[in-house]
């Protein structure tokens, strides 16, 4: 991610919370792109102010659907768009603590369930799921340790994912990233181009193999006991 902007030298914390906000833009959005540097710089500064992933994905989402109703021609194509609406989300939400009312408190999801919430998103097609389903329950530690061993994890679940795709789906995927990544050519080193281009090579294999993101921030946090 460090290829567009985004926060580098972080903790595993950060990155997660990137890295989902990234996964679940470009899914509403529904094409497979990168995000610009000013877009990244919106990212930081929701994250500096400790505003939830949570929130800035329900605001991104509900967003995404009343611009499909009011003009589903035109789309949105930067985290710009939802910055007044993510403040004002906020600073209501920030409102409402102070003056006393609190949102029904949910526990925080263990590790444990989060990890529980990975597998069941695993899809049913993937090859050698119950070998894959063992590998992410078996893992323990702290959540940043936990965190670092699904990164591991998903690295080799997308490289399995892709060596299993036909000769034309490879190819496909290759024009979809070389067509994606153009813009980028003339902005980045050769270093930060390869970053850009790998980062949506995941993202296209993710949402050909239907596979979820591997990480502790990306699951959902209303996971029951």
């Amino acid at each position: 991610m460090a290829s567009t902007g985004a926060e580098t030298g972080g903790s595993a914390e950060d990155h997660a919370y990137f890295l989902a906000l990234e996964e679940a833009f470009l899914g509403l959005r529904g094409s497979g792109t990168l995000l610009s540097a000013a877009d990244w710089q919106v990212a930081r500064e929701w994250r500096r102010a400790g505003i939830p992933v949570d929130l800035v994905i329900r605001v991104m989402s509900d967003l995404f659907v009343r611009q499909r109703e009011r003009a589903p021609k035109r789309g949105i194509s930067s985290l710009r768009y939802f910055r007044v609406a993510i403040a004002a989300a906020w600073d209501a939400q920030l409102e409402r603590a102070a003056g006393g009312y609190r949102e029904p408190e949910r526990p925080e999801p263990s590790v444990r369930q989060r990890l529980d919430a990975i597998v069941a998103g695993l899809p049913a097609t993937l090859p050698d799921l119950e070998r894959w389903r063992l590998e992410i329950l078996a893992l323990d530690g702290t959540m940043p340790e936990v965190e670092s061993a699904l990164a591991s994890l998903e690295a080799r679940l997308l490289a399995a994912a892709e060596s299993v795709l036909s000769d034309a789906a490879r190819r496909e995927l290759e024009s979809e990233v070389d067509r994606a990544s153009r813009p980028l050519a003339s902005r980045l080193d050769p270093a930060g181009l390869a970053q850009a281009r790998e980062s949506l090579r995941r993202q296209l294999i993710r949402r050909r193999g239907g596979l979820p993101l591997l990480s502790l921030f990306a699951t959902p946090t209303d996971v029951e006991e």
